[in-house]
């Protein structure tokens, strides 16, 4: 049943594929997000669905991907050297399909209480070998000590990188939470569907609200899937260059992801130090 599945998507995707075009003249982007490998973890379900979102992607003016699987100690998620083999498996498919995208190797850490504590332990993959860390954390259970983190990890030679923060109730709540881990140390991403309003125009709102301010990075796809919440960058890049400007695009989308694959130090903005409407997320959503 579910090669079946993945056959499907995989030749529907492929009619899209060829009915849609490449950003035109412009430095292909690379996403630092994306659960792309095959049956790891809640993304990708096979290896055909992994080599249909690795077109998608190519459409999309990608060339580059951190592949981040989820790294949970309470699930059972591949890890360690079988996600290694795994990761290599694919980009030998994606060379004998032609598709000509680099894929690297990181990890999506999922945060609880004892991470700091056992990190040196665990057996997860930064970004590409490098000294970046892409960090989530538990919605319903929001750290209330981020900054605290973030030091702590920077201390232990890590520069967090927290994923899309944009998401979480709580920095809705209090965005100097971001400006005081900025100023910590930590880097900052946002997804490109929340950017261009697929998670609702509240969602939207936000990330402009934190671009406005110089607190965003990095914006990546954190795609799951061919069919639902697929590598789409293209859109998200033209909105910010739009709104914004090139060199801002360039920065979010590609030069900013650069520094990770080589490991060197992202040269980011001071964060604008500004008093903001700190509304309830949920008081706006009742609002309505």
């Amino acid at each position: 049943m579910l090669d079946r599945k993945c056959f499907i998507a995989y030749n529907l995707s492929l009619v899209q594929y060829i009915r849609t075009f490449q950003l035109n003249g412009d430095t292909p982007m690379i996403d630092v997000h994306c659960h792309i490998l095959p049956d790891v973890d809640d993304g990708s379900e096979c290896m055909r669905e992994s080599i249909n979102m690795a077109m998608i992607a190519k459409e999309q003016g990608i060339d580059k991907i951190i592949a981040t699987p989820h790294y949970h100690p309470e699930f059972k998620y591949l890890k360690g050297e079988e996600l290694n083999k795994v990761c290599e498996e694919f980009k030998k498919q994606l060379k004998e399909n032609n598709i000509d995208i680099e894929i690297y190797l990181g990890n999506e850490i999922y945060f609880t209480y004892d991470l700091i504590e056992k990190i040196s332990e665990l057996d997860f993959y930064c970004l590409n070998k490098s000294k970046y860390i892409l960090i989530e954390f538990p919605p319903t259970n929001f750290p209330l000590n981020l900054c605290n983190i973030v030091y702590e990890l920077k201390q232990k030679g890590f520069i967090p990188v927290l994923a899309h923060v944009e998401r979480y109730i709580k920095i809705h709540d209090d965005p100097e939470i971001i400006y005081d881990c900025i100023k910590t140390g930590a880097i900052i991403q946002i997804n490109s569907s929340s950017l261009i309003g697929k998670q609702g125009k509240e969602i939207q709102r936000f990330c402009n609200l934190l671009i406005g301010r110089n607190m965003v990075h990095l914006v990546a796809t954190d795609a799951h899937g061919s069919q639902r919440r697929r590598p789409m960058m293209k859109d998200a890049y033209q909105y910010i260059e739009k709104k914004y400007s090139k060199e801002i695009a360039d920065n979010l989308f590609i030069n900013n992801a650069q520094c990770i694959l080589d490991n060197k130090e992202i040269i980011i903005e001071e964060p604008f130090e500004k008093s903001m409407e700190k509304v309830s997320f949920l008081k706006r959503i009742f609002r309505r």
